[in-house]
């Protein structure tokens, strides 16, 4: 195991969720639930996002829309921008067959990764002790439902929650995603943790109310996780039963 970076806050048990301070973090007791981030975190799906950007973008001249100065947003809150100023400009209907085409886009990006989608040592493993030791685990994705499903039906994962951005109104960076599931897992926030490869997933965690852990197996270095503070940072997903699990 290996800690790349020293966290500047510890996992350590509370009077909030348990019965007494318990210095350290190699054992952590008030941890009820952990929210996992998945493309990135527990799997690894190659998506080409550049060319799921293009191909969304090439949806947006059909219905008078543009692109242009819209580059700092990220490809869903591009579709959810664009859907509101149509519903304004040409009414509800319009706006919905537009985010039918441009969801439809990157649902075939994401569909043809699944296909070669592998799971991150030490994954299952991870998950099966989780629940051994009664940690409830959900798994909170900006994924479609129909990638993480078929993915999951190739490699089964332990989990007792799953929210896609298709079954919730708000997703990440959005803390209603994961308050969502805790709400579903009936854990409070400050009992939980939330584990992801993005600075979102880290920062998503900290305005919901969890602690944090940043993993490296996905296309964010280092560096990009400071601004955010997270608890821990981690090579690997695997190396978290170290800290959860006695």
């Amino acid at each position: 195991m290996k800690t790349l970076v020293e966290p500047q806050k510890t996992l350590k048990a509370t009077s909030a969720c348990s019965d007494g301070e318990k210095p350290g973090f190699s054992v952590c007791d008030d941890i009820e639930a952990v929210l996992f981030d998945f493309d990135g975190t527990l799997v690894h799906l190659n998506i080409d996002f550049a060319q799921m950007r293009a191909d969304v973008e090439a949806v947006l001249p059909k219905y008078g829309l543009s692109a242009e100065g819209k580059a700092s947003l990220y490809t869903l809150e591009l579709i959810e921008d664009c859907v509101r100023a149509l519903a304004q400009r040409d009414g509800e209907e319009t706006a919905k067959r537009f985010q039918r085409d441009a969801e439809a886009a990157m649902v075939a990006i994401e569909m043809g990764a699944a296909n070669t989608a592998e799971v991150h040592p030490g994954v299952p493993e991870l998950l099966e002790q989780l629940r051994e030791r009664g940690i409830k685990v959900a798994i909170v994705t900006r994924n479609c439902r129909a990638a993480v499903e078929h993915i999951l039906g190739g490699t089964p994962l332990t989990y007792d929650v799953l929210l896609t951005r298709d079954d919730v109104e708000a997703v990440k960076p959005d803390p209603e995603h994961l308050l969502a599931a805790l709400q579903l897992l009936g854990v409070e926030s400050r009992c939980a943790l939330m584990v992801g490869d993005h600075p979102m997933d880290v920062r998503s965690g900290h305005v919901a109310g969890t602690r944090t852990v940043a993993v490296l197996t996905g296309y964010s270095p280092v560096g990009r996780f400071a601004p955010e503070n997270p608890d821990l940072i981690l090579e690997q997903v695997g190396e978290l039963g170290t800290y959860l699990i006695t």
